[in-house]
């Protein structure tokens, strides 16, 4: 028997097929890595818009908590407030709650000024203050607010508006990316 005999044209075309599925191998472990980098960047930018959503929605809570303590302490008393003293920086004196304008007549229209703040009780990082304004009083028919002071009797209703905010600094910011600004109005039914 005669042993068989590799030619050399066979010989030469396995080293070729050799070579061959090493560089589709290659190929195959690169895109591998494409994959897995893409993968990587996704989750790293869904990881990123999660934790903006979570800030988004903390930052939120605490400007609607900020509002509803101020609406808490101005209903608490049932009695007319009065203008701030100038010079100060809180509008919950001792006694009781004072606001800071006069929403009708304000100069800065919609905006906000927290040079006149509260701020709010149990929220640390993030920060909430609050401030009220005067809008107007509103008295049933027959009855009315006194001249002099503009202060509500008896079973007139008063209206205020709320401005809050939320912020990670302890100082007020402007409202915008650093503070999370909400407002509210809130009536107060003197008694």
């Amino acid at each position: 028997m005669s042993a068989m005999r590799h030619s050399p044209l066979s010989a030469f075309k396995r080293r070729r097929q050799r070579g061959a599925a090493l560089f589709v191998a290659m190929i195959m472990v690169l895109l591998v890595l494409i994959l897995a980098v893409v993968g990587m960047r996704t989750i790293t930018l869904e990881s990123r818009i999660a934790g903006n959503m979570l800030e988004s929605q903390r930052l939120q809570e605490t400007a609607d908590g900020a509002l509803r303590e101020g609406e808490r302490i101005i209903q608490k008393y049932g009695i007319s407030l009065s203008r701030c003293v100038s010079g100060t920086t809180n509008p919950v004196d001792v006694a009781k709650p004072c606001y800071v304008e006069e929403a009708r007549t304000d100069t800065l229209g919609l905006n906000t000024s927290f040079t006149v703040k509260k701020a709010a009780d149990g929220f640390a990082n993030p920060y909430g203050f609050w401030y009220p304004r005067y809008v107007s009083t509103v008295c049933p028919e027959g009855s009315s607010a006194t001249s002099a002071l503009e202060s509500a009797t008896t079973g007139c209703t008063e209206f205020y508006e709320l401005n809050a905010q939320a912020t990670a600094s302890t100082a007020v910011q402007a409202c915008g990316p650093d503070a999370y600004c909400l407002r509210s109005t809130v009536n107060l039914f003197i008694k």
